[in-house]
């Protein structure tokens, strides 16, 4: 198995706001050949209530509707050929219009919003977009690297040199996030592209892994499991959610795991 997701409300929240996928899509290209993309969406929820969970399932399934619209219906090989962050950054707006405007119509939903990465993987091509603090790992050679950026108050604060990054781990700000899909009419999306190599890890997760479980403890349940011919995501991933709990597990915790084979 190549990919998996697997999602837990941990041992303090009543309910599950995180929502997340990974899916394979095929599409006949016009010449009979096999198009094959792998996909891995996972969005955080917030507002409270049904709120948060209704807005992080609302931007998955407005994401993947669209990646599905657009790949197999409009111009697929346009798509495959060109840059596809801009693509999963279109998808990213009309998952923000949706948010936002079912938070303006119901008064219960005021304030939600949710974060999101997403992981779209085309051969060797990796293209990956986020909003907020949900992160994108990358495991090669034995060494854990983020691929994303928090968009949070805290990671400022290590950038601005107020504090390390030690410190950010358990600073009192830590959960303040500065971007979200759904709080208002815009959203900001960063976006990259990167090349994989054969036996590349990928991990999405939500601040239910990496808010309660250090980098290099995340990077040493990788390796304990990892296998550059093929890794047993199912039981990583299990692995993962097990570290986070073992650390309290007082968020939902989410992981989408793809391995490059």
């Amino acid at each position: 198995m190549r990919f998996f997701t697997l999602s837990d409300k941990g041992k303090v929240r009543p309910n599950n706001e995180d929502y997340a996928e990974s899916l394979a899509m095929q599409y006949c290209g016009p010449l009979g050949n096999k198009i094959e993309l792998t996909a891995l969406i996972l969005a955080d929820g917030m507002g409270g209530a049904a709120a948060g969970e209704y807005a992080s399932t609302l931007a998955v399934q407005t994401v993947k509707e669209n990646m599905a619209r657009n790949l197999f219906e409009k111009q697929p090989e346009y798509l495959l050929n060109s840059d596809k962050t801009v693509f999963l950054e279109e998808c990213f707006v009309k998952a923000n219009t949706a948010i936002y405007s079912k938070a303006c119509e119901n008064p219960d939903m005021e304030g939600m919003g949710t974060t999101i990465v997403v992981a779209l993987i085309y051969r060797d091509s990796l293209a990956l977009a986020h909003v907020g603090d949900s992160r994108g790992y990358r495991f090669r050679r034995n060494e854990l690297t983020a691929i994303t950026r928090d968009h949070s108050l805290v990671q400022e604060f290590v950038e601005a040199g107020r504090i390390t990054a030690k410190e950010a781990f358990t600073h009192p700000q830590r959960n303040v996030i500065t971007r979200a899909l759904g709080i208002g009419e815009k959203t900001e999306v960063d976006r990259k592209n990167m090349v994989l190599e054969k036996g590349d890890l990928l991990l999405l997760c939500s601040d239910g892994l990496c808010g309660f479980v250090q980098d290099e403890d995340i990077s040493r349940v990788i390796a304990n499991v990892f296998s550059p011919e093929g890794t047993d995501l199912e039981l990583l991933a299990n692995n993962l959610i097990k570290a986070s709990y073992l650390n309290g597990a007082g968020d939902n915790v989410s992981v989408c795991l793809y391995q490059h084979i």
